[in-house]
């Protein structure tokens, strides 16, 4: 029998595209590693699906998600879209807490911004939290971002706020607190 209580899976996603480098797939990894660690404690059950994308998304396996070379651009939507069909397929809300977590460099194509909000809307609409991490060049600080970057148009123009997260990070020092901030806005304590 499937207990909800004890179910969570994890929805890793990850941006593929040229402009994410070593470092910032390094980052998404640290974060990955202590978040399905930190839900072990909490669930009996944790399932994690790995997405990555660039125009387009694949179920992919852990060892590929973390050592994937990168090419090309970036669609968004195509993640959403892939999480939103696995979903329907393997983890019916009733029975899983559902948390699916995307990082990128924030660089979307202009044109697909608006359905990536749109499909964004539908995931938290059937998940405990949506989180999205946007990930700078190292050391870089983040005023010089461009309002362009899908983190300020979430801010902008998600729906549904409510079961969203969305983080900045620019050096391996924000992992951690990125971490709590995710999990502190359901009332979730993080040890530390």
């Amino acid at each position: 029998v499937m207990r909800y209580e004890s179910n969570a899976v994890v929805i890793a996603m990850i941006d593929v595209s040229g402009s994410m480098g070593e470092f910032k797939k390094y980052i998404a990894r640290s974060f990955y590693f202590w978040m399905v660690r930190f839900l072990r404690t909490k669930y009996d059950n944790v399932d994690i699906v790995f997405i990555s994308h660039h125009t387009e998304a694949k179920e992919v396996t852990e060892e590929q998600f973390f050592t994937q070379g990168e090419s090309g651009g970036t669609v968004v939507s195509s993640a959403y879209q892939l999480a939103l069909d696995i979903i329907k397929q393997r983890f019916r809300p009733e029975d899983w807490n559902i948390y699916p977590f995307h990082f990128s460099d924030g660089d979307n194509y202009y044109s697909d911004n608006e359905e990536a909000v749109r499909l964004a809307d539908e995931l938290i609409r059937i998940c405990n939290l949506f989180g999205y991490g946007e990930i700078g060049e190292e050391g870089s600080s983040s005023y010089r971002r461009s309002s362009g970057a899908l983190l300020s148009i979430f801010g902008d123009r998600l729906q549904n706020k409510e079961h969203f997260v969305g983080v900045r990070i620019d050096d391996k020092e924000d992992v951690y607190p990125a971490l709590k901030e995710f999990f502190g806005k359901r009332g979730v304590e993080v040890p530390g």
